[in-house]
């Protein structure tokens, strides 16, 4: 298993990975999330990164560059992380738009996120979502399969309907799929 604080570092490297890769021409462009144009989907997790870090309501980033972005979500990562990686960051209590939610989950739901929406940006941007790191998304989709209650799926609810996915798909489809990611 690996560890939490690890595993997140990774989700956010794969974010940057595919990040790095998008153009300014593709940042109207549309994504697997239908309210979300891919500037949209980097402005939620430079968010969530600077919500986790200082708890307070983050200041969007819709109208920078492509390039703008990826300084942004590197700032706001090695912020988050640095958060988690603080002697209470496990402990401590963060404010989530859910509820508070204890450290030792948070980091949990912020990996799975973040991991998650480096799929959807790779799907918006024609990058492939075969190599996102497996063995991260492995373990995210057995956790995701354990705190993601049919409650929380549905219009207007975090997550969408689980999707098929064929069994030879790669680690981050599936987890995708789970999540309620469309294949096709």
């Amino acid at each position: 298993m690996v560890d939490p604080l690890e595993a997140h570092r990774r989700a956010q490297d794969a974010f940057a990975h595919v990040l790095s890769s998008v153009s300014d021409d593709q940042l109207d462009g549309s994504t697997p999330c239908p309210e979300w144009r891919v500037r949209d989907l980097v402005a939620h997790v430079i968010d969530g990164n600077r919500r986790t870090a200082t708890g307070a309501a983050p200041l969007s980033s819709r109208d920078e560059t492509a390039a703008g972005l990826v300084a942004l979500h590197a700032e706001s990562a090695t912020a988050a992380n640095a958060a988690f990686e603080a002697p209470d960051g496990l402990t401590r209590t963060y404010e989530f738009p859910l509820g508070a939610v204890p450290g030792s989950r948070m980091i949990g739901m912020r990996t799975t996120d973040v991991l998650t929406h480096a799929w959807d940006l790779a799907r918006a941007t024609a990058q492939p979502t075969d190599d996102i790191d497996g063995e991260l998304a492995t373990e995210l989709l057995a956790a995701s399969r354990g705190w993601v209650p049919p409650e929380f799926r549905g219009p207007g609810k975090p997550f969408g309907d689980e999707q098929p996915c064929g069994p030879d798909a790669s680690p981050s489809d599936r987890l995708a799929a789970f999540l309620g990611r469309r294949q096709a």
